[in-house]
């Protein structure tokens, strides 16, 4: 009797464990997206420290605000992203510069970009497939440290997500089919507003569209006269060789670096370092620059990519089993517009435009990728497959190796550092720029002009002090629409004089070198970075003139 109650019990047991095995995995799923959340607003106004770029947009959307005018183009040529600028100028209307305010509005687009692909994906492949791309998305390093800055390219990703999945959502959805292209051109349109590089997504609309119309094309075609075919192709070639041509021109002019293209495997180990993290933690951190004892977690890009390389193993056996089945035309288009993507990138930009420093002309890349990604996981951690489980929770343990590596190679490494990048990065627990520009509305006693060094300093401080009247920011030195110390105030108008440059130890230049002979009695005060080396100087009050 005692055998035959234990014998129906087990079968009640199974469920049990099942189910808690369910609740272990739901509760591992969202820890780590709250972490990827948290991660992207923990000391967001002074980790990295701000620069220049930044502070330009603030200063138009302040700008925008009190009805002045604007520059409508950056400072590298591209249109002006208003999609960026129109909700942080709405913001400035409601609250006073701050660099936490700064850079909101890439924090909101980074988590938009996960919510689109979690409500997108679904409709397009599943639930599974949706929960894995989206897990992705929010782990990887380039995109949490993208929702940390006030780049145009911090929107890319969220644009780049709309222009992979309306294509896909179209031959998936009964009503309403002939809008979904219309839609994936609108989205394609709007990505390039936000940077141009995002015409390297166009493949992502043109390939399933073709596919899953390539009967009525051929049909079109052999409608059309030879002429006019070869006319017609001809236009299509020009058009497309002018678009290469400006994007290139676009990419080299704003890095400053033509020549010609180097060889194909840079390129894929670039675009191994850009998911894994390596381009993070050695452009905006710094770590691979650290010496001595700083140096200690110099192993931390190398093994970021051993561990992306483990995950590509896996995703490439899934992309393999589950191709050799039943293929999926949404996963030949996938694979086949993600390779057109890439060769195009690589033949118009090359290597250089996803190296460290210049890897926001690739974040474009990020979202294909990524679901390719998480198409060939996601085959491992289907229902009908044994063990299932158990593969889900091997895959959530490694996924949590990605906010691991970012708190210590990005937080724990800057904060211990103050950051081995450029000096624009260096930061402390009050942003330096910051500091610099509080510690001159302490000690000032009336309206003060604020001589910044560079382009580095300048727009910062600028941004910091677009919506205060008697404090005027200028440059040292001569920048495009920008005062200069040379100019004349108007008359009658008394300023203190305040200087603020780079430490000659942090590559200040002349204005620092200078700086250095002025009696000790006039004031000055040094800014320190976390490591307690200095970073910035500030000196001052004269009243209104030049340099000694």
């Amino acid at each position: 009797m005692a055998l035959a109650v234990e014998t129906a019990a087990a079968p009640q047991q199974a469920p049990r464990r099942m189910r808690a095995a369910a609740w272990w995995l739901a509760g591992g799923v969202a820890a780590l997206l709250v972490a990827s959340v948290a991660l992207r607003v923990w000391h967001l106004g002074n980790l990295p420290g701000v620069n220049g770029d930044e502070a330009w947009s603030g200063v138009q959307a302040a700008r925008l605000v009190q009805g002045e005018p604007i520059a409508w183009r950056t400072p590298s040529g591209n249109p002006v992203n208003v999609f960026f600028l129109l909700p942080l100028a709405a913001l400035h209307w409601l609250f006073p510069p701050s660099f936490t305010l700064l850079r909101s509005v890439a924090v909101v687009s980074g988590l938009a970009a996960l919510a689109a692909n979690w409500l997108l994906c679904r409709k397009a492949y599943d639930e599974r497939t949706a929960l894995v791309s989206t897990i992705v998305l929010a782990v990887l390093p380039i995109n949490v440290a993208y929702s940390r800055f006030a780049w145009d390219a911090s929107q890319s990703l969220l644009a780049t997500v709309l222009v992979l999945y309306l294509p896909l959502i179209h031959y998936r959805r009964t009503e309403r089919r002939e809008t979904w292209p219309v839609a994936a051109m609108i989205a394609l349109a709007a990505a390039i507003v936000v940077h141009p590089t995002n015409v390297f997504a166009a493949p992502l609309v043109v390939v399933p569209i073709a596919y899953m119309r390539r009967q009525e094309l051929v049909q079109a075609c052999r409608r059309i006269r030879v002429a006019e075919r070869t006319w017609s192709l001809l236009g299509l070639a020009a058009v497309a060789t002018a678009g290469a041509y400006l994007v290139w021109f676009l990419l080299n002019h704003a890095a400053g670096r033509p020549g010609p293209q180097e060889p194909l495997l840079a390129f894929m180990q670039n675009y191994v370092r850009l998911f894994s993290g390596a381009t993070v933690y050695t452009y905006l951190a710094g770590v691979d620059a650290a010496a001595g004892a700083d140096a200690a977690l110099a192993w931390l890009p190398l093994a970021c990519n051993l561990v992306l390389a483990g995950f590509l193993v896996v995703a490439v056996a899934g992309l393999a089993a589950r191709l050799h089945g039943a293929s999926d035309w949404r996963d030949v288009c996938l694979l086949a517009g993600w390779f057109v993507m890439l060769a195009g990138f690589f033949i118009v930009a090359g290597p250089r435009a996803i190296a460290p420093h210049f890897e926001r002309y690739g974040i474009c890349l990020v979202a294909p990728g990524a679901l390719v990604l998480a198409r060939g996981i996601a085959y491992w951690v289907e229902a009908k497959r044994a063990r299932w489980r158990v593969a889900a929770a091997v895959l959530l343990v490694a996924a949590w190796l990605f906010p691991v590596t970012f708190y210590l190679g990005y937080f724990a490494f800057i904060e211990g550092t103050g950051g081995c990048s450029h000096r624009a990065f260096r930061t402390a627990a009050v942003e330096p720029k910051q500091a610099a520009y509080e510690h001159v509305l302490q000690q000032r006693s009336g309206p003060a002009r604020i001589v910044a060094d560079d382009w580095w300093t300048y727009w910062p401080l600028a941004y910091l002090a677009s919506m205060t009247d008697d404090v005027r920011v200028v440059c040292r030195e001569p920048l495009p629409g920008v005062a200069t110390e040379t100019d004349q105030p108007p008359p009658g108008e008394d300023l203190e004089t305040w200087y603020v440059t780079f430490a000659p130890t942090a590559g200040g230049g002349e204005a620092a070198a200078k700086l250095e002979n002025r009696p000790v009695d006039v004031p000055r005060a040094v800014i320190d970075d976390y490591a307690g080396r200095p970073l910035l100087r500030v000196d001052g009050p004269e009243k209104s003139g030049g340099l000694p």
